[in-house]
């Protein structure tokens, strides 16, 4: 009776250890994880459908977005937004954000150039920068404050210096409206408000090209413009965070990236 006893107290024993190795071996659901992602408006095409496939192969992992003009951007993260990771068009946009003591490092994600973009029709037989000078052109451009509009101003300065002496008021001349993200544009162009505008590359997708043409524009006058990113110091989320950078920048993200007329960089 002594001996059963004893082998019925082991044979417990053996059930609790081997309950407790079960359980630890099942794994648990991992706990779901928000990141929020302010990034430049030029990149809400590329950025969604990357974010979109990190999520399905990462489902723990939310990324939220959010795309504004990289001027709205900046000012938010300085006023306390509460963002993991900053994506900008250019750096006068980036860098202040740096200055602040707010990123970690600054990287360079990508290069874009700009060209002109016009409906598919082109009624107005826009061929080059010089035809954005004729009579009756009508234009939009992003405004001084925003990177897409700043780097027209450049381009038209840059002809203007190319011996096309009075360039620049003409073209200003032909502006109807002034934009503070590139996303606006499409809706003048494909409503026939306007004529022409001068827009990056990538901003004319696959599906844009149904409705609009883009030009492109001489490397002798272009711009090609840098996006600067950095994850931001007070992230809680770093590992998450970290994750979604090395999907961004490895082949699935980069691939993307070009598949929208991007340079990916990292």
């Amino acid at each position: 009776m002594k001996r059963n006893y004893i082998w019925l107290s082991l044979a417990l024993v053996i059930c609790v250890f081997l309950s407790v190795g079960i359980a630890g071996c099942v794994s648990q659901p991992a706990e779901e994880v928000e990141i929020n992602i302010d990034a430049a408006a030029s990149l809400t095409g590329a950025l969604t459908e990357i974010a979109d496939n990190f999520m399905a192969e990462n489902p723990n992992i939310k990324v939220n977005l959010n795309f504004a003009g990289s001027q709205t951007l900046k000012t938010q993260i300085l006023e306390g937004a509460d963002v993991d990771m900053y994506i900008s068009a250019n750096d006068k946009n980036f860098d202040p954000v740096v200055d602040a003591g707010l990123i970690t490092e600054k990287k360079v994600l990508l290069k874009n150039k700009l060209g002109i973009a016009v409906p598919k029709a082109n009624p107005k037989g826009i061929t080059d920068l010089g035809s954005l000078t004729n009579t009756g052109v009508k234009l939009a451009i992003g405004d001084s404050s925003v990177p897409f509009g700043q780097y027209t101003r450049t381009i038209i300065q840059n002809y203007q210096n190319d011996s096309h002496a009075g360039y620049v008021d003409a073209f200003m001349a032909n502006v109807i409206t002034e934009v503070d993200a590139v996303t606006k544009i499409k809706s003048y162009l494909t409503l026939g408000e306007a004529d022409a505008s001068i827009v990056y590359m990538s901003d004319i997708s696959k599906d844009d090209k149904n409705d609009i043409t883009i030009i492109e524009i001489p490397d002798k006058y272009n711009v090609v413009a840098s996006y600067p990113y950095g994850i931001l110091k007070a992230t809680t989320k770093l590992s998450a965070v970290e994750k979604f950078e090395d999907y961004l920048t490895g082949s699935a993200g980069s691939a993307v990236l070009t598949d929208y007329g991007f340079v990916p960089v990292a």
